[in-house]
């Protein structure tokens, strides 16, 4: 008898066809408890692509073990740190050595010695974590000296990190406060994130754990003010997608050779004598530097001939340092430009007196940009109209006669209506076609109290002078308050800056740092 429920296969006969049975699913139609123990032997990520094999299996991942998947050792400041070192080392005993996705330690000066240390680690690998984060904050005595300012000598008795760690499943690692040594020829092969904060190591312990890490993809770097020479050039980064060195005050070299895969490079620290985009040019598409300069003349570098020759580049980020240098470059030398993919243009600008605004307009004549379409301009906080400070004799640029055809928004932060700030509006205004014309003014005191900034409404004289402006587009809108919302915000939204703020005949610099939430 025919069957009408199964599928029908040829015999080998050739004459007949007998039915074939359906396959089984027999592992999704296990008890969920044996489901999870399946769950609780793969890899996070493992884990979490079951989802995709049917209904039954979504969102098992998250409850393949009973207790939490993460542990999270916090001991707070003073007297209640070392109750809460004795109590929580108690549950991690309790707990028991099961698998882990995120084993996070954070801890103040003085609180564990090194063996406590040891035995957190030796517990983390022995867990198979795959997500690592240690983290010291402040303090002396047995732990790090500063550990959250990353000082540039080692202290006696600093709590040390030998790399590589022991779990065999690690992916991401982030360390704070702490010294890290790195063993030669070692190998991670399943690190991908690596986050140094404030970390004390050489320029040699580092390579060696790049080196180590074959599936390396994001590395940032921030305040490890030991390195001076950050140098991948023997070791390559294959996989290298994201890479950030923000305030290692010593490092004046980055040199990466063969990174066929990076994205995106960001920059904030001293003045670069040599730099990374020699090895990323082809791949390259978010680049952000941010550096000051020396105190006189203009020392040789790579960077204005490598940054027009970036022809995947679609967010661009300069500080006015880096914009002067390729400014000098190219008055002195025809230079083709190959930024024709560029969608977005930030510029962090340091003044505002003549000479800013004609490398402004310089950068905008060499280079052709027939996809932008969002520029910004952080101004500075300069108490007085930088145009009456000129101290280099600089003649004033003529504005670039187009070249803008697609841009649609604009935003100038610290607008306070100076003359120059007033000339590039009216440049952005005749030369664009814009939608929003975004004119934000100051509303922060400066660093140390200095002295208050001007409130956040601009006078409504200024407000109506630069309303009667000529428009190419009598459409342009003209917003004069932050509007919410991330949509009008620059992609590199954190950002670190040296401002420099102009009291009468002195000059000084200041550190801070502009989050844009």
């Amino acid at each position: 008898m025919e069957g009408g429920g199964g599928k029908r296969r040829r015999s080998e006969g050739g004459g007949h066809e007998a039915p074939e049975e359906e396959e089984e699913d027999r592992i999704s139609d296990l008890p969920d408890a044996l489901r999870l123990q399946i769950l609780s032997l793969l890899p996070l990520k493992s884990a979490i692509r079951t989802g995709a094999l049917s209904s039954r299996w979504r969102g098992l991942w998250e409850q393949r073990w009973p207790e939490p998947s993460s542990v999270r050792v916090r001991l707070p400041p003073g007297a209640a740190g070392a109750a809460a070192r004795v109590e929580q080392f108690g549950l991690i005993d309790r707990r028991g050595r099961r698998r882990v996705d995120c084993f996070s330690l954070a801890f103040h000066g003085g609180q564990l010695a090194q063996p406590d240390l040891r035995r957190c680690l030796d517990y983390a690998a022995a867990c198979e974590v795959e997500d690592l984060q240690l983290r010291l904050d402040g303090g002396s005595g047995r732990g790090s000296r500063g550990g959250g300012g990353g000082g540039a000598t080692r202290g006696r008795g600093m709590l040390t990190v030998h790399f590589p760690v022991g779990s065999r499943l690690l992916a991401r690692l982030s360390v704070r406060g702490l010294n890290l040594t790195a063993a030669a020829n070692a190998m991670v092969a399943t690190l991908e994130v690596i986050h140094l904060h404030s970390v004390f190591l050489t320029d040699a312990a580092l390579r060696r754990v790049v080196g180590a890490c074959p599936r390396l993809r994001e590395l940032d770097l921030r305040y490890c003010r030991r390195l001076r020479r950050i140098d991948f050039s023997a070791v390559g980064v294959p996989n290298l997608r994201s890479f950030t060195v923000v305030d290692c005050s010593r490092t004046t070299e980055v040199r990466v050779l063969v990174a066929p895969r990076l994205r995106s490079f960001r920059f904030s620290g001293a003045f670069l004598s040599s730099n990374i985009l020699s090895g990323a040019g082809g791949s390259l598409e978010h680049l952000y530097i941010c550096s000051g300069g020396p105190e006189t003349g203009l020392p040789p570098t790579n960077l204005p001939t490598s940054v027009l020759n970036l022809s995947n580049l679609s967010v661009l980020t300069l500080c006015s340092i880096a914009l002067q240098y390729i400014s000098a470059s190219t008055a002195k030398a025809v230079t083709e430009s190959k930024l024709h993919s560029l969608r977005e243009l930030h510029f962090l600008m340091f003044g505002m007196a003549n000479s800013n605004l004609a490398d402004i307009y310089s950068f905008l004549k060499t280079c052709s940009f027939p996809q932008l379409e969002r520029f910004f301009v952080q101004l500075p906080t300069n108490i007085r109209d930088s145009f009456t400070e000129n101290f280099l004799e600089v003649a004033e640029e003529d504005p670039p006669k187009g070249g803008l055809e697609n841009l649609w928004l604009a935003k100038m932060t610290n607008f306070k209506g100076h003359r120059n700030e007033m000339q590039l509006v009216e440049f952005l205004l005749r030369k664009s076609s814009l939608k929003k014309l975004l004119l934000i003014a100051p509303t922060e005191d400066h660093p140390q109290g200095l002295r208050k900034i001007q409130s956040d409404v601009l006078p409504n004289l200024l407000k109506t002078e630069i309303m009667h402006l000529e428009r190419a587009s009598a459409n342009t809108q003209i917003i004069f308050s932050e509007p919410d919302g991330p949509h009008i915000q620059p992609l590199h939204s954190e950002v670190f800056v040296r401002a420099t703020l102009i009291c009468g005949p002195c000059i000084l610099v200041l550190s801070y740092v502009v989050l844009y939430l």
